[in-house]
């Protein structure tokens, strides 16, 4: 254990993998019940800010911390004196998804949402019928803030995963593949490929990915359609998070071996067809719409893996026209 704080109580800190080091630069408000000060839930992609549980005097409050002002913004309550956690935050910082306790305790799905003055306002979030349902808690945001997602409730669509947004509001991804209560665990920058669980959370469920007008896929057999065979008797059970170019998967797996984190790497073996942005076997307007669409994102349209969809990965598609090799 690092002692950042010289009290020994549990505190959020960055790691940097690059130089294997402790950054206590998040802090906390100073305060502690027991033996944490905060916790930390999620990060935005460039780690400038960082959302989870603190302490403030014996009150649990969600926060977002932001790296330029060095400073900790608390999640405010829709229930007086009821506990709040940030479970994600949008690249830019300004929408957060998780849970307010209301006053039976129970974790209805909240987002916070960043005004003109800088602080956050809350929208606690139901099915939005005549006679709402509240909605579990909320798991994700999508990098572009418009999409939240979170876990199923079994008098809900079965149990099934969602998603909402301020547009749509309430969206049941659909009937699950295997029973019981499912839910969502990240996102990627636009909403329409989400990871989920199913059956039974952590890893003795099924892992799945969402993927908009498609549906729900076991993750083996995402896997396998980049050429990825998992060995006998391995489930990639639990994923907990997707890459900026949905190129790369974590979690937990299950398999013989008993359970241990996963990581799944999907960029292409070289001299496989890089630009086949949609995987049919052909390079052709289908691929140069896709990476049209993604244009100035960090999306699996940057086919040379600069970190952004421009020109380069252009002339790179447009090179590879044709059928694939």
């Amino acid at each position: 254990m690092v002692d950042l704080n010289g009290v020994s109580k549990a505190e959020a800190t960055l790691f940097n993998i690059n130089t294997f080091a402790y950054d206590p630069a998040v802090g906390s408000l100073g305060f502690h019940c027991d033996r944490e000060r905060d916790g930390a839930w999620g990060m935005n992609p460039t780690a400038s800010f960082v959302c989870g549980l603190v302490w403030n005097g014996c009150s649990g409050n969600g926060f977002v911390w932001d790296s330029a002002t060095d400073t900790i913004k608390l999640m405010p309550t829709k229930y007086f004196f009821k506990p709040t956690r940030a479970n994600g935050i949008s690249n830019d910082g300004t929408v957060v998804a998780g849970w307010n306790d209301d006053y039976n305790g129970w974790r209805q799905g909240c987002v916070w949402v960043k005004n003109s003055s800088g602080n956050y306002i809350a929208t606690v979030l139901t099915n939005g019928l005549a006679t709402p349902a509240k909605l579990s808690e909320a798991s994700a945001v999508s990098g572009n803030g418009v999409w939240v997602t979170g876990l199923g409730r079994s008098d809900l669509e079965g149990g099934a995963p969602w998603r909402w947004s301020a547009a749509t509001g309430y969206q049941s991804l659909g009937a699950q593949p295997v029973p019981g209560v499912g839910g969502a665990t990240a996102t990627n920058a636009d909403g329409s490929k989400i990871l989920c669980f199913m059956g039974v959370a952590a890893a003795i469920g099924e892992g799945y990915i969402w993927i908009q007008g498609r549906g729900y896929v076991a993750l083996e057999a995402y896997a396998a359609e980049f050429g990825v065979t998992m060995p006998e008797g391995v489930r990639l059970a639990l994923p907990l998070s997707i890459s900026a170019d949905e190129l790369t998967i974590t979690g937990t797996a299950r398999g013989p071996f008993g359970t241990s984190p996963f990581v799944l790497d999907l960029h292409p073996s070289a001299g496989s067809c890089l630009a086949d942005l949609n995987g049919d076997n052909t390079v052709n307007g289908a691929d140069l719409g896709k990476l049209l669409g993604d244009w100035g994102q960090a999306t699996a349209s940057d086919i040379d893996n600069s970190g952004v969809v421009d020109g380069a990965d252009l002339g790179v598609l447009l090179g590879a026209w044709g059928n694939c090799p």
